[in-house]
């Protein structure tokens, strides 16, 4: 009996071996699942993640952001059902926080958020970069990307990992919120008895507004004027907000609501970057900054030839618009104008008699008439000249080197301050080409190499940078190479290097779907 007992101890030791053998690797591989799984869910939203839920919902619902598009169009039935009833001031629901932190999360660990085209407008933070190089597969390195993606597209309304929010700050802007959605009421009301806008804020008050409600609680000089709205100050009571309709803009903002729409501002806060628009929504600023920024100006551009601004007497009361730390953009309406058209008619079928009529309306209309298009009209559809121009060390290049590829040639100078951040966007835009399809080149007017390398650093530009040092470019536009160049002049080449377009001041945006048409035009 007892060597019975033994051999059974024996053989529970043995069995004990092998069991402690086989489920140790389990037992680990438990843990490290376990570590991967906590290291990917701590880059999850939270409920108390949301900074601006009403700023996020609004732009989800505004499709004119390429990446607001492309966001919600991944979203579910239902809370895309939310945000459509959403009215864009009021609180957000809590069943639309809700589903929007689980979509959102959804998002994160689906797989690759990341998308050339839907991301094209939005400046993407170094840790973004750096994570993105990395070309990262697994899951807990996605979802540390896709987070970072979404804090870049929406860095007013979700939280960066790696910055902590303040309590404060989140109850302050809710307080200035409240502000606004007291004078749309009043605006509302005014406009119920009025039939139109107040020349000033200050209007409503008392009737539909107290004075406190123009105060925002950031404000520490109390609409002290100039501190905020400098040379726009409301001339009656102390105001925080800036007033888009004073009389000085109302021309101009009028102009910009039938081009932008009822998205357009109405009242805007610097302190917080919160947007009351015409039709009553409040969202933040930033960074599709060809829509949401502090001022956003569209600008007509008229394509005849060439191309032409709206009148610099219009562009500057509406660029000027004073509010400290603004980042002005302009953004241009394309209006196609052919030579057989009648520009007055052509106007006045787009923007309306009214506008025609008005001071914008003739200056615009005159300068259409005064734009030549000769020398420009010279170049389209025949070859370029084969000019020997050279690199940065000296070495000559020529454009025939190019040939059986699209040629997007760019004549800049690096003291035009518009022609490195425009260079830099048509690179992004670009950057889905093939390199045996299109190539972008820089041609520089000045002269001193070191010069062009910083400025190329500088804006971080990947394309070659010729220099042009005999103003053969200049002398072929017709141009007094004497004269300074302040504006970006872009001539794109098809595969046999013929000019096929030519844009002055153009926008990327134009630019690239200009490209883009005409590569697809020859497949």
């Amino acid at each position: 009996m007892p060597k019975t007992i033994l051999q059974l101890k024996m053989l529970d030791s043995r069995s004990l071996l092998r069991y402690t053998i086989i489920t140790l690797p389990i037992i680990t591989l438990l843990i490290l699942t376990s570590v991967t799984l906590a290291d990917g869910n701590q880059f999850l939203f939270h409920l108390k993640d949301l900074k601006d839920p009403g700023s996020l919902a609004v732009k989800l619902q505004d499709t004119r952001a390429v990446i607001s598009q492309y966001i919600a169009a991944q979203l579910s039935a239902e809370t895309q059902q939310l945000l459509d009833e959403y009215d864009g001031i009021s609180n957000v629901s809590p069943e639309l926080q809700k589903a929007l932190i689980s979509d959102l999360n959804q998002l994160l660990q689906a797989g690759p958020l990341y998308d050339a085209e839907s991301f094209t407008d939005i400046k993407l933070s170094e840790p973004t970069q750096e994570i993105l190089a990395q070309n990262p597969q697994n899951r807990e390195a996605l979802i540390r990307l896709n987070r970072f993606l979404l804090t870049d597209a929406y860095p007013y309304e979700l939280p960066s990992p790696i910055k902590k929010q303040k309590p404060d700050d989140l109850t302050e802007i809710e307080r200035c919120r409240e502000n606004l959605r007291r004078i749309q009421l009043a605006l509302e009301n005014h406009r119920a008895e009025a039939d139109a806008e107040p020349r000033w804020l200050s209007e409503l008050s008392p009737q539909y507004l107290a004075e406190k409600e123009l105060l925002c609680p950031a404000d520490t000089t109390v609409g002290v004027p100039g501190v905020l709205t400098e040379g726009t100050s409301d001339p009656t009571l102390p105001c925080s907000y800036l007033y888009q309709f004073r009389p000085e803009q109302k021309t101009g903002q009028e102009f910009l609501l039938k081009i932008e729409g009822d998205m357009l501002p109405i009242v805007r806060c610097q302190h917080h970057l919160l947007n009351l628009s015409v039709s009553g929504k409040i969202y933040r600023n930033g960074p599709q900054r060809r829509i949401y920024n502090n001022t956003t100006v569209n600008a007509i551009s008229i394509q005849t030839n060439s191309s032409s601004e709206l009148p610099e007497e219009v562009r500057k009361q509406i660029e000027d618009q004073p509010l400290k730390g603004g980042n002005n953009q302009v953004n241009r309406t394309v209006l196609q104008i052919k030579p057989s058209d009648d520009p007055q008619a052509k106007l006045k079928e787009q923007f309306g008699e009214a506008f025609l009529e008005s001071s914008e309306g003739k200056a615009l209309l005159q300068q259409i008439t005064k734009v030549s298009s000769e020398e420009l009209a010279s170049l389209l559809g025949k070859p370029m000249p084969d000019m020997v121009l050279t690199d940065l060390s000296g070495k000559p290049v020529k454009l025939e080197a190019l040939r059986g590829k699209f040629v997007l040639v760019n004549l800049f100078s690096i003291d035009a301050t518009v022609c490195g951040p425009k260079l830099k966007q048509l690179e992004r835009l670009l950057a889905n080409y093939d390199a045996t399809q299109l190539q972008a080149v820089g041609i520089s007017t000045d002269d001193s190499a070191k010069a062009i390398e910083t400025f190329k650093e500088k804006h971080q530009l990947s394309m070659p940078i010729w220099v042009d040092k005999n103003d053969q470019m200049q002398t072929l536009l017709n141009r007094d190479a004497s004269e300074p160049q302040t504006e970006l002049i872009t001539l794109l080449l098809n595969r046999d290097l013929v000019v096929k377009d030519m844009f002055i001041e153009s926008d990327p945006e134009v630019l690239s779907q200009k490209v883009k048409q005409a590569i697809e035009s020859e497949k």
